[in-house]
């Protein structure tokens, strides 16, 4: 066995030593762990939906990471959210008497890539622990309820841990609540630009976590530049900060276009994307903030399925998306993603042009 498994298993049994809190009523208490990144955190809002929907009277509280607390603020089905860092520990140390004074009657680890987070909700006196079998690093017996691993969207894994409670979908909708602050923040930004009101915003992400999800920017270039020179829209190119040296790169190379990496909190970056006529994104997060604002997306697939994690409802989205030219898929090894070259400068234009037109 891991020998950190070992020292966790360990501290478990001692605390089983210890009295249990007693209850604190009936009111359902419901404990959501989301702790990775931007879409997993999105992809959790349909099960949240959905709990609260069913047990409308219910506590639901969220341990989530920084970029999920971002996502979660004013979500009107939760009640409290609690940020977890990195390392993990330290965190869950300062949480540990706050949640277990909640008397937490039921968690869902929807996704958790830090080895204490299960372990932890054990600690506090949870009762009843739904996980994904083969996802909690040797530590599915800590799980009292074991859900078989499935092929499936991320959104659908989620809402089937919840349906072991009983609990129906109420849509599969991801969802994203903006402050009228987030909103004032773009209506500033955007008075700024002095745009004609009648000018589409078109927005590009070029970036990617992974190099291999990246279509080439020589072809970002190419599209921004047809659809300026066809519809005269204000391009605007997005990123992180680390993505600085890409995006000042294709924006210089459109005219007019607005080069904006690393420069707005995400909530602001939200709002701006919601106010896009049309959103062209590699398989990273800000695609999936664009699905939950229901923003018309191209969504550029290759080695990735979009099954798996693209966009589930509506017809606002359009992936295009090409088979993986190796096998094996070399994923974070690949120096030039061939599969992402497939993806044509003219199927990307026209694609975006049918959406400037709704």
């Amino acid at each position: 066995m891991n020998i950190k498994n070992s020292i966790i298993n360990g501290l478990l049994f001692l605390q089983k030593l210890g009295r249990e809190n007693p209850s604190l009523g009936e009111r359902e208490r419901f404990l959501i762990v989301s702790t990775t990144g931007l879409g997993d955190t999105l992809w959790a809002t349909p099960a949240i939906r959905a709990l609260r929907k069913h047990f409308h009277q219910s506590y639901i509280t969220v341990l989530t990471s920084g970029i999920g607390h971002q996502i979660l603020e004013h979500n009107p089905h939760i009640d409290q959210i609690f940020t977890v860092g990195d390392p993990a520990i330290y965190s869950l140390m300062r949480h540990y008497r706050r949640l277990k004074k909640l008397n937490i009657d039921t968690a869902f680890i929807f996704h958790a890539s830090q080895r204490p987070l299960l372990p932890f909700c054990k600690m506090i006196g949870t009762k009843e622990i739904f996980g994904t079998e083969g996802l909690n690093k040797g530590l599915d017996h800590l799980l009292t309820h074991r859900l078989p691993q499935v092929r499936e969207h991320e959104i659908f894994r989620r809402l089937r841990m919840v349906a072991a409670t009983d609990v129906q979908a109420a849509g599969l909708e991801m969802e994203f609540f903006l402050s009228p602050d987030d909103e004032l923040a773009v209506n500033a930004l955007i008075e700024r630009w002095q745009l004609p009101s009648f000018l589409p915003i078109v927005g590009l992400h070029p970036g990617a976590k992974d190099k291999y999800k990246q279509w080439h920017p020589e072809s970002f270039i190419a599209v921004g530049r047809r659809l300026y020179e066809t519809t005269g829209c204000h391009i605007v190119v997005t990123g992180n900060k680390e993505e600085k040296p890409l995006v000042d790169k294709i924006a210089a190379s459109i005219p007019h276009a607005t080069p904006l990496a690393g420069q707005l909190p995400l909530r602001t970056s939200a709002s701006l994307i919601k106010r896009m006529k049309v959103f062209i994104s590699n398989d990273t997060g800000p695609m999936h903030i664009a699905f939950a604002m229901q923003t018309p997306t191209i969504a550029l697939f290759g080695p990735t399925d979009p099954t798996l994690c693209g966009p589930l409802t509506g017809l606002r989205s359009t992936v295009l998306a090409k088979p993986r030219t190796c096998t094996p898929c070399l994923q974070k090894k690949c120096r030039d993603p061939f599969c992402m070259l497939q993806i044509s400068v003219d199927d990307v234009y026209h694609a975006a042009l049918l959406k400037l037109a709704n």
